[in-house]
């Protein structure tokens, strides 16, 4: 084995693992700087110890006893547990997405990288972070689509004069009625309706439900996630 030679992917295993890590660390991701360049270094040095090991020579020819695209799909496939543990769900909000994405990523690259394609390894990172910086930028203006769930608990006996009533309140804040679902509580004498609903998130969820809040009867409006 030669160690100049093995030397220099792994130092640009280093650098361009620890390029992706830096922006993940500098927004304040639990997986940084440390485990991008450790996962990336990790991958380079199985491929390049599965690339020696994976030829012997017999009557002075080199024959192939190990491939080492079998290393590599075990990698890709082995780091996922590492990837998932980043993701985390709290409520409506899920986070950790795009930096599991970026681990998978700097496994791949130390394979690529392993594999001494480094323009392809560079031309590749580049693009990366230029998709975490500049179209980070782009999808903060984006103004996306989510699901929720309003649940009104009311006293009194007839609900379609008043489901009719807060349709039109939906419907002056641009939101979807998806469905209504609607239950008796017995014991406390109480209504209670759902409606799952469609909406662009532009901060409609307090207007709503204060105006839902003031209708006759109401006693109580709340916004919920369709998932939670």
């Amino acid at each position: 084995m030669d160690f100049t030679q093995d030397l220099v992917p792994l130092l640009f295993a280093l650098l361009l693992g620890g390029a992706v890590g830096l922006e993940r660390e500098y927004h304040g991701r639990p997986a940084g700087l440390r485990t991008h360049i450790l996962v990336c270094m990790s991958s380079t040095m199985l491929i390049l110890i599965s690339r020696e090991l994976g030829t012997e020579a017999v009557d002075g020819a080199a024959r192939a006893t190990f491939d080492p695209n079998r290393m590599g799909a075990g990698i890709v496939t082995g780091i996922g547990f590492l990837g998932a543990s980043t993701v985390l769900r709290s409520g409506d909000f899920l986070r950790g997405l795009t930096t599991a994405a970026c681990i998978w990523f700097v496994a791949g690259l130390g394979i690529v990288l392993g594999a001494e394609h480094y323009a392809l390894g560079i031309l590749c990172t580049a693009i990366v972070l230029l998709v975490l910086t500049v179209l980070n930028s782009l999808a903060g203006g984006i103004t996306p689509t989510v699901y929720r769930r309003l649940i009104v608990i009311l006293r009194r006996p007839e609900i379609e004069p008043l489901v009719a009533e807060i349709k039109r309140i939906l419907a002056a804040e641009r939101i979807s009625v998806m469905d209504v679902a609607s239950g008796h509580d017995n014991e406390h004498g109480t209504q209670e309706i759902v409606l799952y609903l469609s909406l662009r998130n532009e901060g409609q969820a307090p207007r709503v439900t204060e105006r839902v809040s003031r209708l006759a009867g109401v006693t109580q409006a709340r916004w919920k996630s369709i998932a939670s």
